[in-house]
């Protein structure tokens, strides 16, 4: 940390208001934050597609081409980004601490930090309710019949059958953290077994929200009790390509998928193979290997899948709660104590 009695010049990058920016200036009286609304650009879509950063479909001013004129980035003690250039290292030697707008850095952290002393801290937990409800409501479509509703009302067709309940149902939980445990919260509610699948060793006894709490090594045999398997992984080397052709196959022929966690930690292939010849149910999914969904993808098609663009746990409340999280870790900056939401550079989350 820097001395308690100098100046922080923060660079605020990300789209945020007037008065966000208003309430950051008055947060600390060490706190010079330098920002606009909608944010000031440190990098432009030349460069991202330089770095093989994708940025299509993005609307962040990271990558307007009005650049940042007023050299702020290389004055820059803290930033606050969605997107960073893969040189910042270079372009910002005073850089001590970057705040990202996301819970996960791996699409986002391209540059290696080395041996800089730059601290790195997410938004971690402030998806976990409304992902949660997102995640509930894709298992209620497929239980409730929802697909086949909406087609017969397009069809004016009157036709009666039998929906499922989720009361007694198995929901297994790939990754147990924040959203994780918050999904497992409300699958509870529904009366649901919910079996978690973290990487640390099994505790003794259950936790709240998880009935059962195993490990990996549980993997796939546990896949098999799962009416829903639901994961939230990070991307980490661990787990990418972690839900491969063994994975889907041991899955019930009537499972539900839903991934909100990172698209790369699933086979895409093996995926559509597992949906088209009748492996799993159905699949809700949030991400994808590449995003946008590329026009030509199969996922498209298929009847039993249900597509989001990278928006479930979108909602208006969004930057209210990011904007939370990083006027709580100024303040922390500002006084020498710890921030909140600290990447561990190993682990990558």
């Amino acid at each position: 940390m820097a001395d308690r009695s100098n100046p922080i010049e923060v660079l605020v990058a990300a789209r945020v208001t007037k008065e966000q920016l208003e309430r950051m200036r008055a947060l600390h009286p060490r706190l010079v934050i330098h920002g606009e609304p909608g944010g000031i650009a440190i990098m432009t879509a030349d460069e991202a597609a330089q770095h093989n950063i994708n940025i299509t479909g993005l609307d962040y001013p990271e990558f307007r081409r009005d650049l940042d004129h007023q050299g702020l980035l290389a004055r820059a003690e803290v930033l606050f980004a969605t997107r960073i250039p893969p040189d910042v290292v270079r372009r910002a030697p005073r850089l001590r601490w970057i705040q990202f707008t996301s819970a996960g850095v791996d699409h986002l952290w391209h540059p290696s930090l080395g041996e800089a002393n730059i601290a790195v801290t997410t938004t971690r937990g402030i998806h976990a309710y409304p992902m949660a409800e997102f995640v509930m409501s894709c298992v209620l479509v497929f239980a409730k019949g929802i697909p086949r509703l909406l087609q017969q009302q397009r069809e004016r067709r009157w036709s009666k059958f039998l929906v499922e309940e989720l009361l007694g149902t198995t929901m297994v939980l790939l990754g147990v953290g924040e959203i994780g445990r918050s999904i497992a919260r409300l699958a509870k509610a529904f009366g649901i077994h919910t079996v978690g699948i973290g990487r640390r060793a099994a505790r003794e006894q259950a936790t709240p929200e998880f009935d059962e709490l195993l490990t990996a090594d549980a993997l796939p045999g546990v896949l098999a009790r799962g009416d829903s398997v639901v994961a939230s992984l990070p991307l980490t080397d661990r787990t990418r390509g972690l839900l491969n052709e063994c994975m889907f196959r041991a899955m019930k022929p009537s499972a539900v998928f839903v991934n909100v966690g990172r698209g790369q930690t699933v086979d895409e292939t093996a995926l559509v193979r597992a949906l088209r010849e009748g492996w799993i149910g159905a699949a809700a999914l949030d991400v994808f290997e590449q995003e946008p969904l590329p026009a030509e993808s199969p996922l498209w098609s298929l009847a039993n899948v249900l597509i989001s663009p990278h928006m479930g746990s979108d909602t208006a409340r969004y930057t209210e709660r990011m904007t939370e999280v990083l006027y709580d870790n100024l303040v922390r900056y500002a006084e020498g104590r710890p921030l909140r939401n600290v990447v561990d550079p190993t682990e990558g989350y």
